[in-house]
């Protein structure tokens, strides 16, 4: 399957300038391009632009990513190399997820507050009137 950059943007809900900007910094490796010069996206450049996104959904750096990217150019003997990249960016994800949970957990109990209060705000006002 070969799609357009039009159609690889709906397929992955990226607009064209994010690809356009992925390709410029060298982060679609091998992407091919057609007879006129325009891009062709198979299975492999979809593959990039979703793992990019979720790359960057979970705060990869950019030079991160690059370096994944020139880690997968260089062939299969790098696999050691990408797996402790991977490896690192997931302890951060994990460590961020920690500090996000105790977040919710102070949110919680703070609008737990909140709303007691609000229940005891209302009680008066309802007593009064």
């Amino acid at each position: 399957m070969h799609q357009t950059i039009k159609e690889a943007s709906a397929h992955t809900g990226l607009s064209a300038y994010t690809i356009r900007y992925y390709e410029r910094e060298g982060l679609i490796p091998f992407l091919a391009r057609d007879k006129n010069n325009n891009r062709i996206f198979d299975n492999d450049a979809l593959h990039w632009l979703e793992l990019l996104t979720c790359l960057r959904v979970t705060g990869m750096p950019l030079a991160k990513q690059k370096e994944i990217v020139e880690l997968t150019k260089c062939g299969d003997n790098t696999v050691t190399e990408r797996i402790a990249v991977l490896k690192e960016h997931q302890a951060d994800m994990y460590r961020r997820q920690a500090e996000l949970d105790r977040a919710f957990k102070k949110i919680e109990k703070k609008l737990a507050c909140y709303e007691e209060l609000e229940q005891e705000v209302n009680k008066r006002v309802n007593q009064l009137s």
